[in-house]
């Protein structure tokens, strides 16, 4: 496998405070084994701190994303995390639709900041796979996180709140702010395509493992129905599983007959552009 540049625009960094600095050794570690140039760090809820650290200790490496509550706070928090380095918003779970008007201060805000949104986008997984018959990784990925104080509170949020063509009336009108919708709408990809075709400054990531790239590559949608000047690449994933995250997906580009040039342009060109990075083609 040729090694190409890598702009890991999806990871979640949310380490106990005394695991910092082996989290940060693994994710170097990752960086030089896979020639990752750049790295998006996403904090949990509410707990930005960790993520600011990084980003200050090693700014060369990475990029911050502060993870608002759109429902709770008020849009001047994210001027406020602007002020601090961050440089990207993770939206995810709200309660009303993307595109409903409550949220459009943010957006604004955003848009005259400069700042990226990365917005899930499709299904949201749960605690048990039902067509592998197995427990989900999320189990796992949950354990010393924020627990629901009120199990029996019933939730707004749903994967409904979150499909990519609410994406769609954000851009129409906030044509200037830079967007990423995670995971190309896992399962609505022919939706994700067509927004990104006709919509300057959305990109969708290639994140959510072994599924989303199975249906993304049999589907054939790249340069068929989606541009690979629109796509970026995520890992999404553990640290341990992200090495093979990029193989997996080199060789998979590469049988459908794209170019390394045009594999990088996925895995590193069309992010720097994005973030503005001085070398993005």
């Amino acid at each position: 496998m040729k090694k190409l540049k890598v702009f890991d625009v999806h990871i979640h960094f949310c380490p106990l405070e005394e695991n910092y600095d082996k989290a940060i050794e693994r994710l170097f570690k990752y960086s030089e084994q896979c020639n990752v140039v750049k790295m998006c760090l996403i904090s949990d809820l509410g707990k930005e701190r960790i993520v600011e650290k990084a980003f200050k200790q090693y700014p060369e490496k990475f990029i911050g994303y502060i993870h608002p509550n759109l429902d709770l706070d008020e849009p001047q928090v994210i001027k406020a995390y602007y002020e601090r380095g961050f440089k990207g918003l993770k939206v995810i779970n709200t309660e009303r639709n993307y595109d409903d008007p409550k949220y459009f201060k943010f957006y604004e805000l955003a848009e005259q900041l400069g700042m990226v949104i990365l917005f899930h986008t499709g299904v949201i997984g749960g605690a048990y796979d039902y067509l592998l018959n197995e427990k989900s990784s999320l189990v796992e990925e949950m354990k010393g996180k924020n627990k629901q104080t009120n199990n029996k509170k019933k939730k707004k949020s749903s994967s409904a709140r979150m499909r990519s063509i609410f994406l769609d009336t954000i851009a129409i009108n906030f044509p200037d702010l830079k967007m990423i919708g995670a995971h190309l709408g896992w399962p609505e990809y022919m939706m994700s395509c067509a927004i990104a075709r006709w919509r300057k400054n959305l990109y969708f990531d290639v994140s959510g493992g072994e599924v989303v790239r199975r249906h993304i590559v049999e589907g054939g949608y790249i340069n068929k129905e989606i541009s690979t000047g629109k796509l970026v690449f995520g890992t999404d994933t553990s640290i341990d599983k992200m090495p093979i995250r990029i193989s997996n997906w080199y060789y998979s580009l590469r049988s459908i007959g794209l170019l390394d040039e045009e594999i990088e342009k996925i895995f590193y060109f069309n992010a720097a552009k994005i973030f503005g990075i001085g070398d993005s083609k």
